[in-house]
């Protein structure tokens, strides 16, 4: 099923959803947000060139904020319970391989959103938010908007946006749940490249559903376990990974991609504690229990003491129960 072959491009520690529809092409083919501000190259533009450049700690603890603290988010992920695992997993997934294949949702709307608000407009790519009023009372309900969008609804709640038009596709419903579909199509068929080779495709009940992997910078390829979106760069002559001075090359679903260890002050192949693909320096700080003095809340990632304001980004305050510190508004 295409379900599972989008579940790996998608897989961070937080998936979009589930099904074919989840982790949607056009979801994630968006763009830069409203009101973002950009530099150097998008994350489809690095991905085309097999490069990842670990985030900046200061913007990976703002987005857990905003994760974690901000309600009604239009965000179907799983997420971390509390902030100090929320900023390691993503400053773990996003400083390796696997940094290609994370929701550009949470790429470029949690990395750069600074409120709450600005979350939330991002992540709707423009659906209103009031379409879910009055569904899904109990449980999920899928519906497509007037402009083509796949919507999933809960209490009420807008729940997740796949952005099907971004990616010459449109909504459809099939088997209840709202997909993204270039058309129809004959039957049933397994998933496989499309012969273009930048699409990942599965005729289901009758439509054409997909994955664009061109929007994402990459290419279909035809793995072990099924087709999958990959990294257009030449394939690993080795599955370990080397250093290049502080860049890793690394191997990540048969091809070489570049993490940029040395971008962010990490080095490749050192003694510290490992950062996804690269190392931080020696320890600073010993892993004691993160807690919340006052409205901050101090932790040890990997090693660096950390002290982050919950004020930051219009938070109010830290709590802290059976989930852990985190920030609320």
């Amino acid at each position: 099923m295409l379900g599972a072959a989008l579940g790996a491009a998608v897989a961070l520690a937080v998936a979009s959803g589930a099904g074919p529809s989840s982790a949607a092409p056009a979801e994630e083919a968006a763009g830069a947000p409203t009101g973002a501000a950009s530099s150097g190259p998008s994350w489809p533009q690095a991905a085309a060139a097999g490069k990842v450049t670990p985030p900046d700690l200061d913007d990976v603890e703002h987005m857990c904020a905003l994760l974690l603290g901000c309600d009604r988010l239009p965000i179907s992920a799983t997420l971390p319970k509390d902030f100090p695992t929320c900023v390691r997993t993503f400053t773990e997934e996003l400083s390796s391989g696997k940094a290609l294949e994370v929701s550009l949702t949470l790429r470029e709307c949690g990395l750069r959103a600074s409120s709450c608000g600005q979350l939330r407009t991002c992540a709707l790519r423009g659906v209103r938010p009031d379409i879910c009023a009055g569904r899904a009372k109990t449980g999920a309900v899928d519906v497509c908007d007037a402009e083509g969008r796949a919507v999933t609804c809960a209490r009420e709640q807008v729940a997740g946006v796949r952005d099907c038009p971004r990616g010459g596709e449109q909504c459809a419903i099939v088997d209840g749940r709202a997909v993204c579909s270039l058309g129809a199509c004959l039957g049933d068929a397994a998933p496989s490249c499309s012969a273009s080779g930048t699409r990942v495709v599965e005729c289901k009940s009758g439509r054409m559903v997909s994955l664009d992997c061109a929007a994402l910078g990459m290419k279909c390829a035809v793995l072990p376990s099924g087709p999958a979106c990959v990294a257009p760069t030449k394939e690993c002559a080795s599955p370990s990974p080397r250093c290049e001075g502080a860049v890793a090359v690394v191997c990540r679903n048969g091809h070489e991609v570049q993490v940029d260890c040395g971008a962010q002050g990490l080095e490749c192949g050192g003694a510290g504690p490992a950062v996804g693909a690269c190392t931080a320096p020696e320890p600073t700080c010993e892993a004691t229990a993160p807690r919340c003095d006052g409205g901050r809340i101090r932790y040890c990632d990997h090693g660096r003491p950390r002290s982050y304001p919950c004020r930051a980004l219009g938070l109010s305050r830290c709590v802290s129960d059976a989930r852990g510190p985190r920030c609320a508004s």
